[in-house]
């Protein structure tokens, strides 16, 4: 318990190390952003300092002042196979309704990218061209990966195949 009053008595210190690591990224072109957001407030901090992407939004607020900035939203294709949220967050189905998630990223689970792809377009939330652009295209151009993401000519062939049958 000590050492966790020593290292609370440090945190005035936290906003010049974020500025600083910020810094520090932009010097070496790095996409960086925040990860669950709580709350509005947070979220435009972190945006002003430079962590444009919003990871993982806990509600709608942090998702609305990100879209707002024009950073993008990611949240997880986990969250929208399982139907939610595993600890009680805001679902990803209810950002990407709104128009406030961007890209489904794996959160550890790979398999989850495809499957999440199929239940959004299942459930009508989005047609299958846009919810597969959700973890392919859209990722790709968040991270500033204008090789990737697409079938076109000089665009790097990570392609995969999907059994439209078995998925």
């Amino acid at each position: 318990m000590q050492l966790v009053k020593e290292t609370q008595k440090l945190s005035s210190r936290v906003p010049r190390y974020l500025f600083n690591l910020a810094a520090a990224f932009d010097r070496m072109g790095v996409t960086y952003g925040s990860h669950d957001g709580l709350d509005a407030a947070t979220r435009d901090y972190f945006s002003m300092i430079g962590a444009r992407v919003c990871e993982f939004p806990t509600r709608h607020p942090p998702a609305k002042v990100a879209k707002v900035n024009g950073d993008p939203v990611l949240m997880g294709a986990p969250n929208v196979v399982r139907g939610g949220s595993q600890s009680g967050n805001i679902a990803a189905v209810e950002l990407i309704r709104r128009g406030l998630c961007d890209a489904l990223v794996s959160d550890y689970r790979y398999p989850s990218l495809a499957r999440a792809a199929f239940a959004l377009a299942d459930e009508s939330i989005l047609g299958f061209g846009a919810a597969w652009r959700m973890i392919s295209t859209n990722p790709a151009r968040i991270m500033g990966l204008s090789d990737r993401g697409a079938i076109a000519d000089r665009c790097r062939a990570d392609l995969v195949v999907v059994d439209a049958t078995t998925r």
